[in-house]
Formats: C-alpha cells, structure tokens, sequence
C-alpha cells in the first residue's frame, strides 16, 4: 500500500554522517503525487518560498524535461538557470558560476550537477523526477546542507511512479536506523552519467 507516502508534511532526519547515508540535519520529505500535479505542486513550493530562503536545486532524470520544465518557469516569471549535458562545459561552467554568485537562486538540472559541484548556499534540492538509484539520491541529497551552508536545508522528493517506492523505503528506513544506505559501502567511485 501506498497510503504511507500521502502526508505531504512527512519528514525524516538523521543525526549520523558517512559517505554512504544521507546528509545529517538534512530533512529528507517524500510527497506522493500523479505526475500531472508534480508542475502545479513545484510552482506553488517556488512561489510561497520566500527570496531570503536560499537556493533551490530542481533535479529532472534527462534535458528534455529539463528544458521543457524551464520554458514553463519563464512563462510563469520564475528567474531560473538550466543546466543539463547537451550545452558545452563552457556553457555550464558559466552558468553554473553564475549560481554560485547568487545572481539568480534557482536552478533546473540533470544528475549532471550532483556530483562535484560546490554547492554551499542551496537549501532546497527537489527531485522533480525520482532519481533511477540510491546513488543517485544520495548524490542529489548531498548538495544541500553542505559545509559553509547556514542553515540545514531539506531533500524534497516527488514519488510519483510505482516503482520509487521501494528506494523510498530504503531511504526512510536507513534515515530511521541512522544506518548506511542498503549496497552503497561497496561503491568507491561514481560512475558518470549523462544527462
């Protein structure tokens, strides 16, 4: 059953750190949704979020969406960057200095931008699309609440397909037991992946 994952105001937080859980004094939130309210629920979370609340990292799982997502905050007056591997590196390392700067506070991307990007003052990751893997979440989870970051921050997922909620679980689980993500102690290097 599925009724578990419908309270939106659902938290779960951790108090431990390893390279392989989930960040602590991250909240972690799961809202369970069709996918043709996922747009209206992100543009209402942007619109009630206050301008001194930090930035916002939006994950999507490929550029079309992406772009697609972009085109929609631009119609609704939403100051957004996007940033996905079919611009060049130039593109990107421009774009994405520009979100360091604080010129602009929200940024669209694909899995592209979680790993290895210093992303000290983002106090919101959504995963507009479920990531494919707890690796994937975990690297998505770990740009928010990062060292030299003021405030904590949260990871807010939105689960919309049958198949998520079984890592779902694996997540509130590990986040509950404060244990390790279940197959992540094996892994040493991320594999890259295109976006």
């Amino acid at each position: 059953t599925l009724a578990k994952f419908t309270d939106v105001g659902r938290f779960v937080t951790l108090t431990t750190q390893s390279l392989h859980r989930l960040p602590p004094h991250v909240q972690q939130k799961f809202v369970r949704l069709k996918g043709r309210d996922k747009l209206p629920e992100l543009l209402q979370m942007l619109k009630e979020r206050p301008s001194s609340a930090g930035a916002v990292l939006i994950f999507c799982n490929s550029a079309s969406t992406v772009n697609w997502l972009g085109y929609i905050l631009d119609d609704h007056k939403i100051k957004h960057l996007r940033l996905q591997g079919q611009m060049s590196a130039a593109a990107r390392a421009g774009i994405f200095a520009s979100f360091q700067k604080g010129d602009v506070s929200v940024l669209l991307c694909t899995d592209l931008a979680s790993r290895g990007l210093d992303t000290s003052s983002v106090q919101l990751v959504v995963n507009y699309d479920f990531p494919d893997t707890l690796q994937d979440y975990l690297h998505r989870a770990g740009r928010v609440g990062r060292v030299g970051s003021k405030v904590p921050g949260a990871v807010v997922s939105f689960v919309t397909h049958r198949w998520d909620v079984d890592l779902v679980r694996k997540i509130e689980t590990a986040a509950r037991k404060r244990t390790g993500l279940p197959g992540m102690d094996s892994i040493n290097t991320p594999l890259p992946k295109g976006g």
